[in-house]
């Protein structure tokens, strides 16, 4: 997905640990996320790796270009056991419109 966006507001770095699960080792996920408006609709977008280390303030008066990848992934609610899906959209790239 690719739009012309305004960013609203822009998080701090935050890190995060989790388990692989593939090999079972504790690591750690760097994510910076962003409120962002196309003008009709407010989505909320990640940058995360080491892309979300190196993330710069963006300015909130500029109109930017945004390249977005999402994915759903299934998960269940441990409360509920109710199967649930969730969508992320991670923000790919992000230049001056």
């Amino acid at each position: 997905m690719e739009k012309t966006v305004r960013i609203l507001e822009q998080s701090a770095l935050s890190t995060r640990k989790y388990t692989d699960k593939k090999t079972g080792q504790e690591k750690v996920m760097n994510a910076v996320t962003f409120k962002l408006t196309d003008g009709i609709d407010t989505f909320l977008g990640e940058v995360t790796g080491e892309r979300a280390v190196t993330c710069p303030q963006y300015d909130k008066n500029y109109l930017y270009r945004v390249q977005c990848s999402m994915v759903v992934r299934n998960w269940t609610s441990e409360k509920t056991g109710e199967s649930m899906q969730a969508t992320t959209i991670y923000v790919d790239k992000i230049n001056v419109a």
